[in-house]
């Protein structure tokens, strides 16, 4: 079974910033794409809240963090990772843009998923080149302490997107879930 050794992650709000404390305290490494110039920071006070709540819930340590590089472009977020979280602001047309360049410049069979909660996956995928493969995974917030993640298939999704998504990272303590969990 593949497991997820790095994402690119689309979006550092509070949902985007949830995701990359989640992956980055299961120890996976994340590519983060925000025009905010605070993301990093952003980022930062995030996975500071998260330590600290991990630390209050149990004594057991967490595994060693996963890195976390900003890049300028969308492309240098998805080209070289394993799976793609897209969580900007609940904009339709700018999610489909993110989404078209994401899919254009990842791999063909990198599975993209979208925090949308609002948003019909097959409007999103209408510009993508390969939209077989996006899926909408909204999670619960704080997405750094809930392993749970709602899965929703577009029109005309590969199977394997949504069986990609339930078995990529192992569960359990510390955080770790699978990419869409």
């Amino acid at each position: 079974m593949a497991t997820v050794g790095r994402v690119g992650l689309l979006g550092a709000g509070v949902i985007g910033g949830g995701w990359a404390a989640r992956f980055l305290l299961s120890g996976i490494d994340v590519l983060l794409h925000d025009p905010d110039h605070d993301a990093e920071r952003n980022v930062g006070e995030m996975l500071a809240n998260a330590r600290l709540s991990w630390s209050r819930l149990t004594m057991a340590p967490l595994p060693e963090p996963g890195s976390l590089t900003v890049v300028e472009e969308v492309e240098d977020a998805v080209s070289e990772v394993d799976f793609v979280q897209e969580s900007a602001p609940e904009r339709e047309e700018l999610k489909r843009g993110l989404l078209a360049r994401a899919s254009s410049a990842a791999a063909p069979e990198t599975v993209i998923a979208s925090s949308t909660s609002g948003l019909l996956p097959s409007r999103l995928q209408s510009d993508m080149a390969h939209p077989q493969r996006l899926i909408v995974g909204h999670p619960f917030n704080p997405v750094y302490l809930l392993p749970l993640v709602e899965v929703c298939p577009g029109d005309g999704a590969a199977p394997e997107a949504i069986e990609r998504c339930d078995r990529g990272v192992p569960r359990g303590g510390h955080g770790a879930a699978s990419p869409a969990a």
